[in-house]
């Protein structure tokens, strides 16, 4: 039977209570990681006996099918030195050993000197740690998809497209790897104009969903030019050790309900030229104001929308807030720049978050990145859609990530 690959991120987080290695200084610790012929070293820490390093590897490991890690992990302390570096102590971890309750913690190991000389000192060194996620590596996976009609592969980027079978080429899912262990995906859409409204979603074990959204005007090559996309959605600041089966994709059909000039909302609260918050809040009629947090609330549709002016940083953000209501239950929405490629981001919260001291609770926030300097509210548009026949799909079920 064949065994798998896999990565892992590998943390050297710590040590405590090293040796000096001689009489006039403290050590300049630093870790030599061996691992299934991979190696990997850490800074040096100057005199420093208890160093913390938290430098993250990506570390590739072979699973037998029986589920066991195979190999060994080998932690070797040396101290830095002007002409000769000095092996102190090691520690050898036999991954057969991990079980899946260690992935994501910490873990301390005690060191082995490597010479007696060390023992006198009394000190017990110690190592931290840590393992996050076991997931296949881009080669198993290229492996694995192979045969798949339409699979693609970049070679150059480490990047697997694989898509959905029933979707005929429409949408594809990218796991995007790079040197330090960390996965990226992203969902791709290769058709312009598609009536489908997609989301990401993390079911477990997070108050709420950040995902960033793309929309490309004219096509956007991927995959070495092989294929050309038009929408992608990739989630941010996912956890390295998340259960990709708690990560999931719905593809809704859409038909559009609405669309608002958002010239057109503000207009009609009075809002006239370029204002900072003292003035929006002074000038500005039928709004909801936010002193704290420096944001202007104006009604889009009322009981299920509105635009959200933030100035809490240096420039005013532009957002768009669903509220939670049962009119907005089995509804899309959008926040969009006519004419151009935009940029965005969309955060889903489960459950919903209290805005205006509790007067309102929003699931939802669109907000536009990277505006070009002097858009226009005129250019911003605010979209609306119905819903229908959901689709829904794991990660680990379209990907096979975690084998």
């Amino acid at each position: 039977m064949s065994v798998t690959e896999y990565i892992t991120r590998l943390t050297i987080k710590s040590a405590r209570d090293l040796p000096k290695t001689d009489r006039l200084s403290k050590i300049d610790p630093y870790m030599v990681v061996l691992v299934n012929g991979q190696q990997f070293k850490t800074k040096v820490k100057d005199d420093n006996e208890n160093p913390e390093w938290n430098e993250t590897f990506g570390a590739r490991l072979l699973k037998h099918p029986s589920g066991l890690v195979q190999g060994s992990l080998e932690l070797n302390l040396y101290d830095e030195d002007t002409f000769s570096d000095s092996y102190v102590a090691k520690y050898v971890l036999d991954l057969a050993t991990l079980t899946q309750a260690q992935l994501g913690t910490p873990l301390t190991f005690n060191l082995e000197y490597v010479k007696d000389k060390y023992k006198s000192q009394g000190k017990h060194p110690t190592i931290t740690i840590q393992l996050d996620g076991l997931v296949q590596s881009f080669y198993s996976l290229r492996s694995m998809f192979a045969a798949m009609p339409g699979f693609l592969t970049d070679d150059t980027t480490s990047a697997c497209f694989i898509p959905i079978q029933e979707s005929n080429g429409l949408i594809y899912v990218c796991v995007d790897y790079d040197a330090g262990g960390k996965i990226d995906f992203k969902v791709y859409v290769t058709r312009p104009n598609v009536p489908i409204y997609m989301d990401l979603l993390v079911l477990a074990g997070a108050q709420y969903t950040k995902v960033r959204r793309k929309l490309f005007r004219d096509g956007h090559a991927v995959a070495g030019g092989r294929l050309t996309v038009y929408e992608e959605l990739k989630l941010d600041d996912l956890p390295v050790s998340i259960d990709f089966n708690n990560l999931s994709l719905i593809v809704f059909d859409s038909h559009p309900l609405s669309s608002t000039n958002a010239d057109v909302v503000v207009t009609a609260h009075g809002w006239k030229g370029a204002m900072n918050y003292a003035q929006a809040r002074e000038k500005l009629r039928d709004v909801e104001c936010d002193d704290k947090s420096q944001e202007i609330y104006m009604t889009v549709d009322a009981g299920e929308t509105m635009l959200l002016v933030d100035y809490d940083r240096d420039d005013a953000d532009i957002k768009l807030a669903v509220l939670a209501s049962p009119s907005t239950a089995d509804k899309g929405y959008d926040l969009t720049i006519r004419g151009q490629n935009v940029n965005k981001m969309s955060e889903l919260y489960v459950p919903p978050i209290p805005k205006l001291h509790g007067k309102v609770h929003v699931t939802r926030l669109f907000e536009l990145d990277d505006l070009q300097y002097g858009t226009r509210f005129d250019d911003i548009e605010i979209l609306r859609f119905q819903l229908s026949n959901p689709r829904q799909y794991t990660i680990q079920g379209l990907t096979r990530i975690m084998g």
